[in-house]
Parts: C-alpha cells; structure tokens; sequence
C-alpha cells in the first residue's frame, strides 16, 4: 500500500477552475520519493447516450472544442452530451439539465452505468456515464446549447450502425463517447 506526507499544493491560477503546482513524498520500500505535479481542479461532470433502439438512432451533438484543437487542429468533434455539476448538483438532475439545455430532450428514464476519472494523472473531474432510451417527441426543443455559455452546438441524430463504423474507423475521437457508443454495443439494447 502506497503512503503520502508532505502534501502541499500551491494554486497558481484561480478562475473558473484552477490550475496549481502540488509536492508531495511517496513512500517507496524503505525511503520517500518526492514529486512535484501540475493539477487541474474541475467539479465532477455527467455524459449522457440517448438512444432509440426500435430505430437504431442515438443523439450526438458536434461542437468546437479548443483542446482538441490546440491539439490536432480539429475544429469540431461529434460527441454525447455532457456537462460540469453545479456546486452540490445531483448527477442526475445535471444529466437532465444538460440534456434538455444542448439537445432540447427531455428524458425520461435513465440508468448511471458508472463513474470514472478522465484523467486522474492530471485533473480531479470524475465523470458519471448515463444511457437514457428515447422517442422523438421527446425532442421538445431546439437545444443548441447556452447563448450566455458562448455554446454553438449542432444536435445528430445518428444511425447506430453508422456511428459505431465511424468510430471503428477512428472518426470519433472522444473519450466518453466511444465508451457510451461501445457500452451500448454491448448491452444488447441496440439492434444489430
């Protein structure tokens, strides 16, 4: 079993999230070793996978995103729905908020399939992955994201097959929703 002392964090940006430089000894065998870290502090955040499995569809949304840009240049991904916690938030409650607010989908039933760390390395953010089947009339409104929030975001309704040859072929590229989109594979939930 691995132990820490000496654990001392020094923020050097506060802003929406912040951003600090953390020492701290790790116990090795015998002896300590030190390290020193950069760490990311963002509040926990959901994704949701709406679904149709009597037409094979699922909702994705595309938006900018600027890492992935810094990153490779991509100006867009496709992507599930997602969205930080508000301060002491219930994940289901922020599930549905980002639904309704990016996809302008009421949903109904869900189930939390699991929570995991993006980036445990680097950041705090634990992320909850929900499914959520769906109907078209539970599109009630336009979605698109929060004007005030700067957020431009395009709603997919996708063929499942489709998708899960896009992602098979590396054209999705994001995290959670290749862990949606397999998960989903998998359960049976989906026609094949």
């Amino acid at each position: 079993m691995t132990k820490l002392r000496d654990l001392e964090e020094k923020v050097l940006v506060s802003d929406k999230y912040s951003y600090s430089s953390v020492t701290y000894q790790l116990q090795r065998g015998e002896g300590w070793e030190a390290h020193k870290r950069s760490l990311f502090r963002r509040p926990d955040a959901v994704t949701v996978l709406p679904y149709d499995g009597e037409r094979n569809k699922v909702l994705l949304i595309r938006q900018f995103r600027l890492g992935a840009h810094m990153n490779d240049h991509s100006l867009s991904l496709l992507e599930a729905c997602a969205g930080t916690l508000d301060p002491g938030e219930d994940p289901e409650a922020c599930m549905r908020r980002e639904a309704m607010e990016e996809m302008g989908l009421e949903i109904g039933d869900a189930r939390l399939l699991f929570e995991a760390f993006v980036s445990p390395a680097a950041t705090t953010e634990k992320l909850h992955f929900f499914v959520a089947p769906y109907a078209p009339a539970q599109r009630v409104a336009a979605g698109g994201g929060l004007e005030e929030e700067g957020e431009d975001i395009e709603v997919i309704e996708a063929d499942f097959s489709e998708t899960l040859a896009q992602a098979g072929k590396g054209e999705i590229r994001d995290a959670k929703t290749l862990t949606l989109l397999y998960w989903l594979h998998a359960s049976g939930l989906m026609a094949r």
